[in-house]
């Protein structure tokens, strides 16, 4: 063989070595290591996301979660790229349910968190439902719901640590009279609400304190009481024991006008401490606004909350009347529901519980005979006598009456049979 043609033959070996070479590499790319492993999968990566068709996705503003939180929170990331999370406040769910409802607050060392649009995902045999707190109070609620086993899961946001875990709760198929757990995180202040726009009770009963001042009134079947509220502000109860008033019905909170925010009357706690302590026997009442048997069952749930049955020598009772307001255009028999289920919610904790309305509305707004066995506290004023026909166990006479200990006028009150 010549030089020349042994040459070309070496030449020839040398590309097909070569070439053998690199159908090897192309065949077996991570032939030390597997592709999901350390150097060979963030050189995959490096690959993908310099080629031309990351470049176009990325122009497009289709970029991957992790480039975005990296452009976003760029300047608080830490050393490994993830965003800094020092400070964050860690935030929990707590759930309830009354009544094919599910009711979610999110809070933080047991406070609502407000003025966040955090959002949820509902799942229930394989199907999502997502929620979003709209409004930014803290509290997400789903209504209408099938009975049954739902898991809920709190999507993450920023600013917050949110818990990894899915929390469980059985929606009620039906309604059941018992409690809300964690319904004292619903009770809000006046220092978190428009009271303007909330406290719009208006008992749509005209007093003139006519009959009072001549003394006409019958008032010889039972005893005299008041009943107060923020309304009456500071209160001597010293003197108003000595002046011969007997027992106070005293507000407890209220359930707002406009937005449906449960809130404590903020002289309650003072009322009822300065009552008791004065000797006098004492009751509470709750001004509703409630659309449904389950928000009537979470104002119960108020009351048991901040008044133990032991601090009570009366009733407890649920105020029905005019607000201008959401409760105004309830159905009648879905009000009359409501009174139900406020009752039989607070008689299952033991204690006794009635309705507090005027003639008009036990007349004409109220299913006054499929209440008949609580007890009725009854609003009428400029008459010597009542002249409601159906059954009533107390009587508010007068909105004008003056008692020694109290500023301005009070609610005077006659207990016939509670």
């Amino acid at each position: 063989m010549g030089f020349k043609h042994f040459r070309i033959i070496a030449v020839a070996a040398a590309i097909l070595v070569v070439a053998a070479f690199f159908v090897f590499l192309l065949k077996f790319p991570g032939s030390e290591k597997s592709p999901g492993d350390g150097e060979s999968a963030a050189a995959l990566k490096e690959v993908t996301e310099s080629s031309e068709e990351f470049k176009d996705i990325k122009d497009a503003g289709l970029i991957k979660a992790e480039d975005k939180i990296r452009e976003e929170d760029k300047e608080e990331a830490g050393p490994g790229g993830e965003p800094e999370t020092d400070g964050w406040p860690h935030v929990e769910m707590l759930l309830s349910s009354v009544n094919k409802d599910l009711k979610i607050m999110i809070t933080n060392d047991g406070a609502l968190v407000t003025g966040v649009p955090f959002r949820t995902e509902i799942i229930k045999d394989g199907s999502v439902l997502e929620y979003e707190d709209s409004d930014m109070d803290g509290v997400i609620s789903a209504t209408d719901l099938p009975g049954g086993k739902y898991k809920v899961r709190l999507k993450p946001i920023e600013g917050y640590i949110t818990p990894e875990n899915e929390s469980s709760l059985t929606v009620r198929s039906s309604i059941t009279y018992q409690t809300v757990a964690y319904i004292r995180t619903l009770i809000r202040t006046e220092d978190e609400i428009d009271v303007a726009s909330e406290d719009t009770a208006d008992l749509g009963e005209e007093d003139d304190g006519k009959l009072l001042n001549e003394g006409k009134i019958e008032l010889e079947s039972g005893t005299i009481g008041i009943d107060v509220s923020k309304y009456n502000r500071d209160i001597d109860w010293e003197k108003v024991k000595a002046a011969g008033i007997e027992y106070a019905i005293i507000r407890l909170g209220y359930r707002g006008s406009s937005t449906g925010s449960l809130v404590e009357d903020p002289y309650y706690e003072r009322n009822i401490k300065g009552a008791r302590e004065a000797g006098l026997k004492t009751g509470v009442y709750f001004f509703t606004q409630a659309l449904n048997e389950t928000e009537a069952v979470e104002e119960a749930s108020m009351v048991c909350a901040l008044c133990p049955k032991e601090d009570l020598d009366l009733p407890v009772f649920l105020d029905v009347e005019s607000a201008g307001g959401r409760g105004d255009l309830v159905a009648k028999d879905q009000r009359t529901a409501n009174i139900r289920a406020f009752v039989e919610t607070l008689e299952g904790k033991g204690y006794s519980a009635g309705v507090y309305a005027n003639k008009k509305w036990l007349t004409s707004y109220i299913n006054a005979d499929e209440i008949s066995d609580f007890p009725i506290w009854l609003a009428q004023y400029k008459v010597e006598r009542p002249t409601y026909e159906g059954k009533y166990d107390a009587w508010q006479y007068s909105s004008k009456g003056h008692v020694e200990g109290i500023e301005g006028y009070v609610d005077l009150d006659l207990n016939i049979s509670l």
